[in-house]
C-alpha cells in the first residue's frame, strides 16, 4: 500500500510539472485588431523610398518590451526571409514564406537595436521597432543581412514616430 500511494504521489508532481511547463511555453492567445492590410501599390510621393531596401530574417512579433508575450495570430509568428522597405506612408515587411506585414506610419512609435534570440532579448544587432496596433503596443524583430544599415534605419524610423505626435514609450534607446 504504502508503494502505491508513493507511486501515485509521484504521478502527481509529474503531472503538475508537465502541466506547469506547458503552460509557460504555450504562446497566449490575445484578442487583437485585425492587422492592417499593405496598399495595393506603394507608388505616389507617399509610397516613394525612404530608404534602400535592407534584406534580411523577420524574427517575430511580440507585445512592447516583453519577448515572452509572442504574438501568434494567423502567420504573423512565422520566421521568415524577408525585405524592409520604408516609405512616407510605413513601413512594409515582405516576407518570403508567409503574408506581408504592413506597419502604417502613424503607428509607429520608436526603434531600437537589441538581440532577440529563442524569444528572450540579449543585446546585439535586431532592428526592433515599435508600433501600436489598437490600443496595444507591439514589437517587431529584424536581423538585418548587413547590420551597417541600423543606423540609417533607426533615425528614419525614429523620425517617423517622432512625426506623429505620439510618445515613444521608451522605444527608441
Amino acid at each position: 500500500m504504502r508503494t502505491l500511494m508513493t507511486l501515485l504521489a509521484i504521478a502527481v508532481i509529474v503531472w503538475l510539472a508537465v502541466q506547469l511547463w506547458r503552460s509557460w511555453n504555450r504562446p497566449r492567445r490575445l484578442e487583437l485588431e485585425p492587422f492592417p492590410s499593405p496598399p495595393g501599390e506603394l507608388s505616389g510621393p507617399a509610397g516613394a523610398a525612404v530608404l534602400p531596401v535592407a534584406e534580411g530574417v523577420y524574427l517575430g512579433t511580440s507585445m512592447a518590451g516583453d519577448w515572452r508575450d509572442r504574438v501568434t495570430e494567423g502567420d504573423i509568428d512565422q520566421r521568415s526571409t524577408a525585405a524592409l522597405h520604408l516609405s512616407e506612408s510605413g513601413l512594409l515587411i515582405d516576407r518570403v514564406s508567409a503574408s506581408p506585414l504592413w506597419i502604417p506610419a502613424t503607428s509607429v512609435r520608436g526603434a531600437r537595436t537589441g538581440r532577440v534570440q529563442v524569444g528572450r532579448p540579449i543585446g546585439g544587432a535586431d532592428l526592433l521597432v515599435t508600433w501600436q496596433l489598437g490600443g496595444r503596443l507591439l514589437d517587431c524583430a529584424f536581423r538585418a543581412d548587413d547590420d551597417g544599415v541600423y543606423p540609417q534605419w533607426l533615425a528614419a524610423l525614429r523620425a517617423m514616430g517622432g512625426r506623429r505626435g505620439s510618445s515613444n514609450n521608451g522605444a527608441a534607446v
